[in-house]
């Protein structure tokens, strides 16, 4: 395939709702070097060309919309699937084949192909990104008077939502024996939500937030915590490795 210079068509904006900024921002958070080119003068088509190098293969990459129009920046709406192909000494094939995905979303299908590129490229493949909440994995709620920030609510873009089910399964599996340091005995604060996570501070807020991902947020005072204050017992909160825990002197423990 005779690759001709590279086009200077602009790609549309995201406004637009088509495939072309979706690949796009997915090659460019895999860290994949790409250029926009015309094979053909004579056909409307035009593809996405990454290489690892100049001597080294070049992975074609195009959508197909359900009229069998093939170009990277078709409409959302009839995408058919991604693809991205590769011609080499082992011969033409796919290096992601979107029509075999059991994902056909647009954002998933750019995502995945963007990953399958810059894995056949020999690039460590970096996790997906969420445009909802930058990948906080929750998002703040707005006073619609003063805009001061109420609490934070999950996110439920399905990105998170299976990182939060990933991280929960995993922080459920996790023992969470006291640990000693010095003089003190810490037990971790568990979330009250969930409950599988800690207690992690929100950057710049003094509120903090379930490291699970459930949405669950608190102030860091002993108001919000059930210390066992009342019988004697020497308790208050601390933070360790950046996460809540309630300390106590070793002493005043019981042993069960």
């Amino acid at each position: 395939m005779y690759a001709f210079p590279y086009s200077l068509t602009k790609t549309s904006d995201g406004s637009d709702l088509r495939m072309g900024v979706l690949l796009r921002d997915a090659l460019v958070h895999q860290g994949v070097s790409f250029r926009v080119v015309k094979p053909y003068d004579r056909l409307p088509s035009e593809y996405l060309v990454a290489q690892a190098d100049t001597d080294g293969p070049r992975v074609w990459i195009h959508a197909d919309d359900c009229n069998g129009f093939t170009h990277y920046d078709i409409p959302r709406a009839g995408l058919m699937a991604v693809a991205a192909v590769v011609t080499d000494e082992d011969g033409t094939r796919f290096v992601f084949d979107g029509f075999s995905s059991d994902e056909a979303r647009p954002v998933a299908q750019a995502e995945a192909c963007a990953r399958a590129v810059a894995v056949f490229l020999g690039l460590q493949p970096r996790e997906s990104e969420c445009t909802w909440c930058q990948d906080y994995g929750q998002y703040p709620i707005h006073d619609g008077s003063t805009d001061a920030v109420l609490y934070h609510r999950a996110c439920e873009n399905p990105l998170c939502v299976a990182r939060r089910e990933e991280r929960a399964a995993l922080y459920a599996a996790q023992l969470r024996e006291p640990v000693t340091v010095g003089s003190d005995v810490l037990d971790p604060v568990l979330c009250t939500q969930c409950p599988y996570g800690n207690y992690r501070q929100v950057p710049g807020l003094d509120m903090y937030g379930c490291t699970a991902g459930c949405g669950h947020t608190v102030t860091a005072t002993a108001d919000n915590f059930p210390l066992l204050g009342e019988d004697g017992r020497d308790q208050r909160l601390t933070a360790r490795e950046g996460l809540l825990h309630i300390a106590e002197p070793a002493g005043s423990v019981p042993p069960f």
